[in-house]
């Protein structure tokens, strides 16, 4: 790709919407960031971003060439959503890439928000690979599986979805997606701070969790702990229907540090047996810009005439 070409990256999630002005080789600037109406509908959620999208344009001076985003929910090939958690309230049936082709005055390129995220990772990354596990752990949790440089979309769009894997915890939770037990109601962002709740009787955000675990609390290491212990349970799982050549991990509460990435590691060392051992598990290279990388490049290749199904099989 001609690397002075800009397009815009965006990143509809549950708690925050980003957008950036990307250039050819991956590289955001102008990154903006507008708290998402989440349980306002699909209408506010998008009036939002093109709000957020025009303020990036106004902020960098540049003209994109393009618009891409990647958004929490299953997506058809056409840029609607075939279904979603309630992260996102009445997300379900969004016609995204028409809604905002409508509010933009350009046709958007419009995919799964871990999907772009795991694209991004693939094509700015400094180790070349063609096969990946890139899991996202944040509001919810999120995954994609990368065979030969394309994202696996399985029938419904779902193969991936890492948090919807049932583990076995001490506690019975409902997930998002209404389904109890799922690992995303125990190790994404969100389940962290409702167990150290229900533990503690006191109310933190993840961060604040995460200080109190660095300074030797019991309580806050044990919540973390059986956070990771839990989601290595679903990693393994994963990795070995799909036998990946890495695991990307990427997503805000990896900001939580070696105290949630060590006893991770080590958990999932525990649960998969020796033949696995060449699969890496590596930090995300982008950190929170993988998902607008993605959505960026994948606009950009879409315009030089590539289709949505040259990167999602």
């Amino acid at each position: 790709m001609n690397p002075t070409r800009y397009s815009i990256g965006i990143d509809i999630g549950g708690t925050k919407i980003a957008a950036a002005m990307v250039d050819g080789f991956g590289r955001a600037s102008s990154v903006l960031t507008v708290p998402t109406p989440a349980k306002a509908g699909p209408r506010a959620i998008l009036d939002a971003a093109a709000g957020l999208v025009e303020r990036v344009v106004d902020v960098s001076g540049i003209v994109p060439a393009a618009f891409g985003l990647g958004s929490a929910g299953a997506f058809d090939l056409e840029g609607t959503v075939v279904s979603s958690t309630e992260h996102l309230s009445n997300w379900a049936g969004t016609e995204v890439a028409a809604e905002l082709q409508r509010r933009l005055g350009s046709p958007v390129s419009v995919l799964n928000d871990v999907h772009a995220a795991a694209l991004g990772e693939l094509w700015t990354g400094q180790v070349p690979r063609s096969s990946m596990l890139f899991i996202a752990v944040g509001t919810g949790i999120g995954g994609a599986i990368v065979v030969d440089g394309r994202v696996m979309r399985g029938v419904s769009g779902l193969a991936g979805s890492i948090g919807h894997v049932t583990v076995r915890a001490a506690r019975s939770r409902m997930c998002s997606c209404g389904v109890p037990d799922h690992v995303e109601a125990y190790a994404s962002g969100p389940a962290i701070e409702l167990t150290y709740r229900d533990l503690t009787h006191t109310r933190l955000t993840l961060p604040e969790i995460g200080s109190r675990a660095l300074s030797g609390e019991p309580e806050a290491l044990a919540v973390i702990r059986e956070a990771a212990a839990l989601l290595a349970e679903s990693v393994a799982t994963t990795v070995t229907l799909s036998d990946p050549g890495a695991i990307v991990l990427g997503g805000g509460v990896l900001g939580l540090g070696e105290v949630f990435a060590a006893p991770l590691a080590s958990h999932l060392a525990a649960h998969l047996p020796p033949l696995y051992a060449a699969t890496t598990l590596e930090a995300a290279m982008l950190g929170n810009n993988a998902c607008l990388a993605g959505a960026a490049g994948v606009a950009l290749r879409v315009l030089d005439g590539a289709s949505m199904s040259d990167f999602v099989a």
